[in-house]
Protein backbone atom coordinates (compact mmCIF):
# COMPACT_ATOMS: atom_id res chain seq x y z
CA UNK A 1 0.00 0.00 0.00
CA UNK A 2 1.36 3.44 -0.88
CA UNK A 3 1.63 6.31 1.53
CA UNK A 4 -1.63 8.18 0.99
CA UNK A 5 -2.40 11.64 2.19
CA UNK A 6 -5.64 11.90 4.14
CA UNK A 7 -7.66 15.08 4.52
CA UNK A 8 -10.39 16.03 6.96
CA UNK A 9 -13.85 16.58 5.56
CA UNK A 10 -13.50 20.31 5.99
CA UNK A 11 -10.09 20.42 4.26
CA UNK A 12 -11.37 18.32 1.36
CA UNK A 13 -14.42 20.54 0.91
CA UNK A 14 -12.28 23.65 0.79
CA UNK A 15 -9.64 22.17 -1.50
CA UNK A 16 -12.07 20.72 -4.03
CA UNK A 17 -14.68 23.44 -3.87
CA UNK A 18 -17.46 21.15 -2.62
CA UNK A 19 -19.74 21.36 0.38
CA UNK A 20 -18.91 19.42 3.52
CA UNK A 21 -22.18 17.51 3.06
CA UNK A 22 -21.04 16.35 -0.40
CA UNK A 23 -17.73 15.10 1.02
CA UNK A 24 -19.63 13.34 3.86
CA UNK A 25 -21.77 11.50 1.28
CA UNK A 26 -18.57 10.35 -0.49
CA UNK A 27 -17.11 9.20 2.85
CA UNK A 28 -20.33 7.26 3.58
CA UNK A 29 -20.07 5.48 0.21
CA UNK A 30 -16.44 4.43 0.84
CA UNK A 31 -16.43 4.04 4.62
CA UNK A 32 -15.42 0.36 4.47
CA UNK A 33 -12.54 0.92 2.00
CA UNK A 34 -8.96 1.93 2.59
CA UNK A 35 -9.78 5.40 1.23
CA UNK A 36 -11.55 6.37 4.45
CA UNK A 37 -10.27 6.10 7.96
CA UNK A 38 -11.91 7.10 11.21
CA UNK A 39 -10.88 7.97 14.74
CA UNK A 40 -13.00 7.87 17.86
CA UNK A 41 -13.19 11.26 19.57
CA UNK A 42 -15.21 12.48 22.56
CA UNK A 43 -17.68 14.01 20.09
CA UNK A 44 -18.00 10.87 17.98
CA UNK A 45 -16.11 9.60 14.94
CA UNK A 46 -13.81 11.91 12.98
CA UNK A 47 -13.41 10.81 9.38
CA UNK A 48 -10.55 11.45 6.98
CA UNK A 49 -10.63 10.77 3.26
CA UNK A 50 -7.72 9.96 0.97
CA UNK A 51 -6.58 12.50 -1.55
CA UNK A 52 -6.38 9.72 -4.19
CA UNK A 53 -10.13 9.08 -3.92
CA UNK A 54 -10.84 12.78 -4.04
CA UNK A 55 -8.72 13.14 -7.19
CA UNK A 56 -10.56 10.25 -8.78
CA UNK A 57 -13.97 11.68 -7.92
CA UNK A 58 -13.25 15.31 -8.53
CA UNK A 59 -10.48 16.54 -10.70
CA UNK A 60 -7.74 18.16 -8.74
CA UNK A 61 -8.13 21.89 -8.75
CA UNK A 62 -5.98 23.25 -11.50
CA UNK A 63 -3.62 25.91 -10.34
CA UNK A 64 -3.67 28.81 -12.71
CA UNK A 65 -0.42 29.33 -14.52
CA UNK A 66 0.56 32.90 -14.68
CA UNK A 67 2.49 34.21 -17.62
CA UNK A 68 5.97 35.38 -16.86
CA UNK A 69 5.96 39.04 -16.11
CA UNK A 70 8.80 41.15 -17.36
CA UNK A 71 9.31 44.19 -15.21
CA UNK A 72 11.17 47.04 -16.86
CA UNK A 73 14.15 48.50 -15.04
CA UNK A 74 12.36 51.82 -14.57
CA UNK A 75 9.55 50.07 -12.66
CA UNK A 76 12.06 48.15 -10.58
CA UNK A 77 13.79 51.41 -9.71
CA UNK A 78 10.46 53.03 -8.87
CA UNK A 79 9.51 49.98 -6.80
CA UNK A 80 12.79 50.21 -4.88
CA UNK A 81 12.28 53.94 -4.29
CA UNK A 82 8.76 53.28 -3.00
CA UNK A 83 10.06 50.59 -0.65
CA UNK A 84 12.69 52.99 0.68
CA UNK A 85 10.05 55.72 1.11
CA UNK A 86 7.83 53.29 3.03
CA UNK A 87 10.76 52.23 5.20
CA UNK A 88 11.58 55.89 5.91
CA UNK A 89 7.93 56.57 6.73
CA UNK A 90 7.91 53.59 9.10
CA UNK A 91 11.04 54.92 10.85
CA UNK A 92 9.40 58.35 11.15
CA UNK A 93 6.24 56.80 12.60
CA UNK A 94 8.34 54.85 15.12
CA UNK A 95 10.18 58.03 16.14
CA UNK A 96 6.91 59.90 16.56
CA UNK A 97 5.45 57.07 18.63
CA UNK A 98 8.55 57.10 20.84
CA UNK A 99 8.23 60.86 21.30
CA UNK A 100 4.56 60.47 22.10
CA UNK A 101 5.35 57.84 24.74
CA UNK A 102 8.05 60.08 26.22
CA UNK A 103 5.65 63.02 26.36
CA UNK A 104 3.04 60.80 27.96
CA UNK A 105 5.58 59.77 30.58
CA UNK A 106 6.48 63.43 31.19
CA UNK A 107 2.80 64.35 31.51
CA UNK A 108 2.29 61.53 34.03
CA UNK A 109 5.30 62.69 36.02
CA UNK A 110 4.03 66.28 36.01
CA UNK A 111 0.55 65.14 37.06
CA UNK A 112 2.07 63.13 39.91
CA UNK A 113 4.17 66.11 40.96
CA UNK A 114 1.14 68.42 40.92
CA UNK A 115 -0.89 65.90 42.86
CA UNK A 116 1.86 65.65 45.46
CA UNK A 117 2.09 69.46 45.71
CA UNK A 118 -1.65 69.81 46.12
CA UNK A 119 -1.70 67.08 48.73
CA UNK A 120 1.09 68.72 50.71
CA UNK A 121 -0.66 72.11 50.48
CA UNK A 122 -3.89 70.56 51.73
CA UNK A 123 -2.02 68.86 54.56
CA UNK A 124 -0.34 72.16 55.52
CA UNK A 125 -3.70 73.92 55.52
CA UNK A 126 -5.23 71.18 57.66
CA UNK A 127 -2.30 71.42 60.09
CA UNK A 128 -2.80 75.20 60.34
CA UNK A 129 -6.50 74.72 61.04
CA UNK A 130 -5.71 72.13 63.71
CA UNK A 131 -3.20 74.47 65.36
CA UNK A 132 -5.77 77.28 65.34
CA UNK A 133 -8.39 74.98 66.83
CA UNK A 134 -5.94 73.80 69.51
CA UNK A 135 -5.15 77.41 70.35
CA UNK A 136 -8.85 78.26 70.58
CA UNK A 137 -9.48 75.20 72.75
CA UNK A 138 -6.58 76.23 74.99
CA UNK A 139 -8.04 79.75 75.31
CA UNK A 140 -11.46 78.35 76.16
CA UNK A 141 -9.98 76.03 78.79
CA UNK A 142 -8.13 78.96 80.36
CA UNK A 143 -11.31 81.00 80.49
CA UNK A 144 -13.24 78.16 82.08
CA UNK A 145 -10.66 77.41 84.73
CA UNK A 146 -9.89 81.05 85.62
CA UNK A 147 -11.75 82.38 88.69
CA UNK A 148 -14.24 85.01 87.81
CA UNK A 149 -13.92 88.30 89.57
CA UNK A 150 -17.41 89.47 88.87
CA UNK A 151 -19.32 91.33 91.54
CA UNK A 152 -22.37 89.18 90.99
CA UNK A 153 -20.36 86.04 91.80
CA UNK A 154 -18.96 87.55 94.94
CA UNK A 155 -22.48 88.59 95.93
CA UNK A 156 -23.72 85.12 95.34
CA UNK A 157 -21.00 83.63 97.48
CA UNK A 158 -21.61 86.01 100.20
CA UNK A 159 -25.31 85.26 99.96
CA UNK A 160 -24.54 81.59 100.19
CA UNK A 161 -22.35 82.17 103.13
CA UNK A 162 -24.99 84.27 104.72
CA UNK A 163 -27.71 81.71 104.26
CA UNK A 164 -25.87 78.52 105.07
CA UNK A 165 -22.93 79.78 107.00
CA UNK A 166 -20.21 78.42 104.89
Amino acid sequence: MTNQEYLTIKEAAQLYGRSEQTIRRLVKQHVLTSHVRSEDTPKGKAYQISSILLQQEYEAPALPTLPAVVVPDSLQLENQQLREAVAERDRMIQQLQNRLFEQGDMMNAMANQLTNQLTSQKMSHIEELLLQQNAQIGDLQKRLSAPESDDSTSNRRSLWHRLFGR
